[in-house]
């Protein structure tokens, strides 16, 4: 069997994976996880199609920049349009030396979403094209679908180019990346079988102790006061008879954060969440 074929016949079975079953009665979030910070977690059981649990109501229908998290439905469209290829897909680096020394080498597609390199996406936006990305925008229903910030800025908030001065017009709230994420894992965006495998393929991020496999992408921002930050964790959590998929965010004063970007501290605040409610 090639590629391809082995690709969409794992995407098709991908949700029968899951039977009804595995998770907690009445999950709960425990707002002390959230200190210092004002925050957000929605999480959806798959089989029983409903919310189980939702903390921060107000903040979870705000729409804030996608950041980071927009390199999961930009993978969408550069596998769907054959932008990318493969997983393995590689990019040379520029040379140009960035803050994170994991951006200051070559990437797979693989690596650029695990390393979360920016230089790697602002590659393939210009090879797909504002209309393209615009028409997926619409057809994925992604929060504000506006890109009106520059093909290689619109998503963020920090990392500016000469040529995209704006940025940060692209928002998203946590009930829409929720909707967003129940669409991917349900097949259910139109985009090939191929796209979806080899997305789900470069997001996985690690199998819990419990037997769990999680899939997500984390986010972090800043805005145009400096003085406060923001973050996301995005995910799909699968294993022991149950899936769901979930959101985090949190909007904290940066003087009082820890030194981890907000992002990293929403994945980590996820993972508790899950833990709590035996889903780790």
């Amino acid at each position: 069997m090639g590629v391809r074929a082995f690709s969409l016949l794992m995407a098709a079975q991908l949700p029968s994976l899951y039977p009804q079953g595995a998770g907690p009665k009445k999950p709960r979030v425990d707002p002390a996880l959230f200190e210092g910070a004002e925050g957000c977690f929605v999480l959806y059981d798959m089989a029983a199609d409903r919310r189980v649990a939702v903390f921060g109501e107000k903040r979870c229908a705000e729409r804030y920049t996608a950041c980071s998290t927009f390199k999961v439905p930009l993978a969408l469209m550069a596998f769907d349009a054959g932008v990318l290829k493969y997983e393995s897909t590689l990019l040379k680096w520029d040379g140009v030396s960035r803050f994170l020394e994991a951006w200051n080498r070559d990437q797979t597609a693989r690596s650029w979403m695990q390393n979360s390199v920016v230089w790697y996406s602002q590659r393939l936006t210009p090879l797909l094209g504002k209309e393209r990305i615009a028409a997926y925008l619409k057809s994925f229903q992604y929060g504000n679908e506006d890109f009106s910030g520059g093909l290689t800025s619109a998503w963020l908030t920090i990392t500016r180019s000469d040529s995209d001065p704006g940025g940060g017009t692209l928002k998203i709230s946590a009930f829409e990346q929720l909707e967003f994420l129940k669409r991917f894992w349900r097949n259910q965006l139109p985009v090939s079988a191929d796209a979806l495998a080899r997305t789900r393929n470069i997001t996985f991020l690690e199998n819990s102790p419990g037997g769990f496999a999680l899939h997500g992408k984390t986010g972090s921002g800043v805005f145009d006061d400096s003085r406060r930050d923001f973050g996301w964790f995005i995910g799909h959590i699968a294993g022991n008879g149950g899936e769901y998929v979930f959101v985090a965010g949190l909007t904290r004063d940066q003087q009082a954060a820890d030194a981890r970007a907000a992002g990293m501290a929403a994945r980590e605040i996820s993972r508790r969440i899950l833990r709590d409610n035996g889903l780790w």
